[in-house]
């Protein structure tokens, strides 16, 4: 029951204007992002728009970064050049990532992350490993049933390249790419999260004492 009334509370931000307007510069910042990636390797590319998605679901749960998760996939089609058309199938790919997130990080308080020295950095994982394995967690699941299969799944039913012969191996090779991506983008986000949930809380508590 308390699943279910997660999405509800969620649903009730979306009366909020504070939410409103957060929601929609993080979905800006998650379309901007998109055309912003880099290549380390030929078959391994590094994107950031997860990261303002991400943060949607931690702000105001899965209902709002599910939602959000359409605009950013119609307007990030809108404005690149992308030459296949577009697909509400994939569309759903991205809304199960938004929802993902939104399940276990929705309330989130992530940690502070010491920079100063690969020590102490560590040792900060090690003194908040329930705080990390909820960041795991959420981009373990979207990996594996957005990016492994959903995608892969879809893009055979769309005709792109693959065929039904090939789906288990196309499978496994996207199973060793997210598996590579995982620590590196389970990385970003534990440098991400706490500054922007650290802004987020000082602009609102800045407001509040000014009103």
């Amino acid at each position: 029951m308390a699943f279910f009334l997660n999405f509800k509370k969620s649903a009730q931000e979306l009366k909020s204007i504070r939410c409103l307007v957060v929601t929609a510069v993080l979905i800006a910042l998650a379309c901007v992002l998109k055309m912003l990636t880099i290549q380390p390797l030929p078959t391994l590319k590094i994107g950031f728009s997860f990261i303002a998605i991400a943060s949607i679901g931690m702000l105001y749960g899965p209902t709002v970064a599910g939602l959000s998760c359409v605009a950013t996939d119609v307007i990030g089609y809108l404005i690149s050049n992308q030459q296949q058309g577009f697909s509400p199938l994939f569309t759903l790919v991205e809304v199960t990532g938004g929802v993902i997130y939104g399940i276990f990080l929705y309330g989130f308080d992530p940690i502070k992350p010491d920079l100063t020295s690969a020590k102490g950095f560590w040792k900060g994982i090690r003194a908040n490993i329930p705080s990390v394995l909820r960041i795991v967690a959420a981009k373990f699941t979207i990996n594996l049933v957005c990016n492994v299969f959903m995608n892969t799944l879809f893009m055979m039913i769309m005709g792109y390249g693959i065929v039904p012969e090939t789906f288990w191996l196309k499978i496994g090779t996207r199973i060793i790419k997210n598996a590579t991506m995982l620590p590196i983008e389970v990385f970003i986000l534990l440098l991400a999260l706490f500054p922007i949930k650290a802004a987020y809380t000082a602009v609102f508590r800045n407001h509040k004492q000014h009103v």
